[in-house]
């Protein structure tokens, strides 16, 4: 399977050219808004920090969400069924057919799409425990949740990896439906996935969207299945279970290593089937995770005292403590109405810059102004933590905006508003080039606050100041 490159085509034709981390809907010239559909749109260069949780599945109301269960349980008995009959060659051929699904975009690697397969060793632990533990050659597994609670280096991306793996057909299935309803491209590929019927993994022909920088398949990831952690998992295993029940109250606030905890569990299973038993019962309370989750409204009006404490300039790093202040504060108040794209750095002419890149989709009336005027698909915010804004500031973020190819629309965030001649030098950059590049201050971020906490959205602090921009274009 063709992987994902951290890259996107300079092609003049690509209507991704220039665009901070492309989705999906980016390459094809889609508008497709996150809010609008129950799939994650994905991100083309890297993965989102998420799993699939097979404990959505299990706890479903959807028949088809519990056939979908009982083929993952079909599986992993089938891996037990030859690992007790004494074939451990061919238990490890079903698992080496695991692997991460690069095309999923699911996952916790940086920069990257690329999945890897479960090591030998790896597949070796699995085969073991279903020998070493009587109390699985009676029941087996009804969660495959549990193997993170008893093999070392399982974990919650290994247990999605296994899930995508085994109901990749269904995924791809999902998928293409999905794409007819809303018009994008797909290809022929052919695929691996497991049969229930035959016990045995057989590939399958699938039309799938594609990343047209290296013509890689994408899946779509559904979202009542996904989860930052899994349900049941060894961080609230340890808490709940094992540190409350094992360790002794003096041993508790020291961590004990996960290879001696995993080795307990192995010897004392029942002590992991009571943990499972408990968070069946605690069902109701288990949900899918948002994509992403805005700071609370105590936390942000903290933060935004923090930048006003602040004082311009570098020193005793000040400037980096504003951009990362800045970074949450913008994230979360421009949330829903821009979705964020990530962040960088950049360097011009030896300064260092930070940035944050935001998609628009174009999801209000000014926002779609900003895409059909300024051709916005993206929206850049510079962070310049300085007393006063200076021409060049400005003349650094046209010339990324101009070179980028990005759209002719851009914000400068600093201390202060700008002084006269600056604002001069950007009305003449717009008078010319047709460029837009708005300033906000510590004044602005208050304000955003301030709609919040009366239950209206910050975005219009944003068009606020974008009308007073347009106010002093000349007529």
């Amino acid at each position: 399977m063709a992987s994902y490159h951290n890259e996107v085509s300079d092609h003049p034709d690509d209507p991704a050219r220039g665009l901070i981390n492309p989705r999906l809907s980016d390459v094809f010239g889609l508008v497709i808004r996150q809010n609008n559909v129950d799939f994650v749109v994905p991100h083309l260069n890297e993965d989102l920090p998420l799993c699939l949780d097979p404990f959505l599945l299990w706890k479903s109301n959807q028949a088809d969400y519990h056939e979908l269960h009982s083929a993952l349980l079909s599986f992993i008995g089938q891996v037990q069924e030859q690992a007790l009959a004494g074939h451990i060659s061919l238990a490890q051929m079903l698992l080496s057919e695991i692997r991460e699904p690069s095309e999923l975009g699911l996952g916790y690697s940086k920069g990257t799409k690329r999945g890897s397969a479960i090591g030998r060793t790896l597949r070796s632990a699995i085969v073991q425990i279903f020998r070493e533990i009587p109390q699985l050659e009676d029941t087996g597994l009804d969660h495959i949740e549990v193997l993170a609670l008893l093999v070392p280096k399982i974990a919650e991306d290994r247990l999605s990896d296994i899930t995508a793996s085994v109901l990749k057909k269904w995924l791809a299935e999902f998928t293409r439906q999905r794409c007819n309803d809303l018009n994008i491209p797909t290809q022929r590929y052919r695929l691996n996935g497991w049969d229930s019927e035959r016990h045995d993994w057989r590939p399958f022909d699938a039309r799938l969207p594609y990343n047209p920088a290296d013509d890689s398949p994408v899946l779509l990831a559904p979202l009542d299945l996904l989860r930052r952690l899994p349900w049941i998992n060894y961080p609230d295993y340890y808490k709940t279970t094992y540190s409350r029940l094992v360790l002794s109250p003096t041993r508790r606030n020291r961590v004990e290593s996960k290879e001696n905890v995993l080795a307990y569990n192995r010897a004392n299973y029942d002590l992991v089937r009571r943990y499972v038993d408990h968070r069946e019962r605690q069902s109701s309370a288990c949900h899918p995770d948002p994509l992403f989750m805005p700071l609370q409204l105590d936390t942000l009006k903290h933060k935004a005292a923090q930048i006003r404490a602040l004082a311009p300039g570098r020193t005793d790093g000040a400037d980096k403590k504003f951009e990362s202040l800045a970074f949450d504060l913008l994230s979360s108040l421009l949330y829903p109405e821009l979705d964020l794209a990530g962040s960088q750095e950049r360097t011009i002419s030896g300064a260092h810059i930070r940035d944050i890149i935001f998609h628009n989709d174009g999801k209000t009336v000014f926002l779609q102004d900003l895409r059909s005027m300024y051709q916005a698909r993206q929206i850049v915010f510079e962070l310049k933590n300085v007393a006063a804004l200076q021409a060049e500031h400005v003349n650094q973020l046209y010339r990324y905006l101009d070179d980028e190819d990005m759209g002719r629309y851009g914000i400068l965030f600093s201390r202060k508003p700008p002084p006269r001649n600056v604002q001069q030098n950007i009305i003449d950059l717009h008078s010319s080039k047709r460029a837009a590049i708005v300033c906000l201050d510590d004044s602005d971020v208050d304000l955003m606050i301030q709609l919040l906490d009366s239950y209206r959205r910050p975005i219009e602090a944003l068009r606020k100041k974008h009308v007073e921009f347009t106010r002093r274009l000349p007529k």
